[in-house]
Parts: structure tokens; C-alpha cells; sequence
């Protein structure tokens, strides 16, 4: 199958290739050989080639038929020595708890739930290729124009860095907008609150950005009450969330 056929614009499906690009991506991982990689959406298989190239173990989570048969097809030596296994799966459905590393170039529609799925997975780091305006918001600091719930919960969860801008051009067929490659280190949950207390407290905070805290909770008798939610860090909505549910604090 060539790459200028089968994409779905429904699933915001375009294809790498610029190999160089996938080559700096498997660097990234910088892990041992024999190391297990899950690859997110394989496709035809440009980065999964270069993971192989790098001495990865594979497992490749592909949900379209025609790349499963194409993948078995391109990589069938690697398959029967045990090096790649290819899953055909919705990831966001799979039921792989783990791995060593975790790899792929993300459509944009499904990048939110995916960073969701990541967040409940045991791995060391991940690497993906999204669209530039989404890693922006994923790996923002407190104060820039990005800054968001996104960047709020996703800092709690990873430590986040872009890695690499990658144009629009490196991709058929040519999308409207340019990626990003962003690595995403997983970090305890150790706050003393659980996840869906912030994450609810975060979303009403950020649909009024701009507007004083004391406002949009109805409440000013607790720290940070006059700040705007833009102007906090991630640790200081933490401390906020202690004041407003201090029934729902724990030792961790």
C-alpha cells in the first residue's frame, strides 16, 4: 500500500516520510536493547522499522486491517523471530498494562484520550509525535498563552518536554498545521488527593481562565482566593484543592 492511499480523514490519518524523522524519534527512547516497545498506530511501518533497526522488541497496536496485513507482510522475519508482535487493537481499548517504553505519531483527535490512557500504564517514558498546537498546551508552564488544564494535569502526571518541531512537509499527505515530538516521563501520584478531585476542580477553573478564583469557586476565605487560575502552578492547585476538600486529603 502506498502512502499517498488508504488514509482516513476521519481519524486525522497522514503518514511519515521523512525516515530521518523516525530514526530521531527511536533515539529519543534511549533505552537497552531488547528493550519492549509499544508502537501506537504503526500504519506502514516507518517507525517501527527503525525501532527494530535500534534493537527494540515491538509490540505494534494497529486497529486497520489493511496496515496489519501490510505490517505482516514488510516485517514477517522479524515477526517470526520473536522481535515484533503486531496487536490488531484500538490502543485506546487494548488491555497492555505496560512496557519498557512507548512510541508512535498520534492523530490529533484521539491525542487527549490517549494522554488519559498513558496515565493508567506502567512505562519509563514515552515518545510521540502530535500536532504542534496540542504539544504546546500538553507541555506549557504556568503563564504562558498555552497554559491550560491540559498542561495542568499532564505536568502533574509526567514531566513533559517538546523535543523537536517537525513540519507539515514530512508527512502525505500534507497536513494543515506542523507537530511536535514530545517525551512524557511518568511521575507519581503521590499528592495526597486523588486524580479526579483535581481534574474536576481544574475544569471549572479553566473554563473562566481569566477570571479571580474567589469568583468562580463563590468562595475568597482561602489562599490564592485573589489569584487567576492562569497565574498558578500546578503544586499551588494542588495546595488550592487541600483547602476546598479537606475531607477528601490522605497520607500518602
Amino acid at each position: 500500500m502506498s502512502q499517498k492511499q488508504g488514509f482516513s480523514k476521519k481519524y486525522g490519518q497522514v503518514f511519515l516520510k521523512n525516515r530521518n524523522i523516525a530514526t530521531f524519534e527511536a533515539s529519543l527512547i534511549n533505552g537497552s536493547a531488547g528493550s519492549s516497545v509499544i508502537e501506537i498506530g504503526p500504519g506502514h511501518g516507518m517507525l517501527t522499522g527503525e525501532l527494530l533497526i535500534a534493537g527494540y522488541k515491538v509490540i505494534a497496536i494497529e486497529s486497520d486491517h489493511r496496515f496489519v496485513d501490510e505490517l505482516e507482510n514488510n516485517f514477517s522475519k522479524k515477526v517470526r523471530e520473536g522481535e515484533l508482535q503486531i496487536i490488531k487493537d484500538d490502543f485506546l481499548k487494548s488491555e497492555l498494562k505496560s512496557a519498557d517504553y512507548i512510541a508512535g505519531n498520534v492523530p490529533y483527535q484521539i491525542s487527549s484520550p490517549i494522554i488519559d490512557k498513558l496515565r493508567t500504564m506502567s512505562f519509563r517514558k514515552a515518545i510521540l509525535m502530535v500536532q504542534e498546537e496540542f504539544g504546546e498546551r500538553l507541555c506549557a508552564k504556568q503563564g504562558s498563552k498555552a497554559y491550560s488544564r491540559l498542561s495542568v494535569m499532564a505536568s502533574l502526571s509526567f514531566e513533559c518536554k517538546v523535543e523537536r518541531r517537525v513540519s507539515r512537509n514530512n508527512f502525505s499527505p500534507i497536513p494543515k498545521v506542523d507537530s511536535v515530538i514530545v517525551s512524557l516521563s511518568p511521575k507519581p501520584w503521590d499528592y495526597g488527593i486523588d486524580y479526579d478531585t483535581v481534574s474536576e476542580i481544574t475544569k471549572k477553573l479553566f473554563s473562566q481562565r481569566r477570571k479571580k478564583i474567589s469568583t468562580v469557586i463563590g468562595k475568597n476565605d482561602f489562599e490564592f482566593s485573589q489569584k487567576r487560575i492562569e497565574e498558578l502552578t500546578p503544586d499551588e492547585i494542588i495546595r488550592m484543592c487541600y483547602s476546598l476538600y479537606p475531607e477528601k486529603n490522605y497520607s500518602c
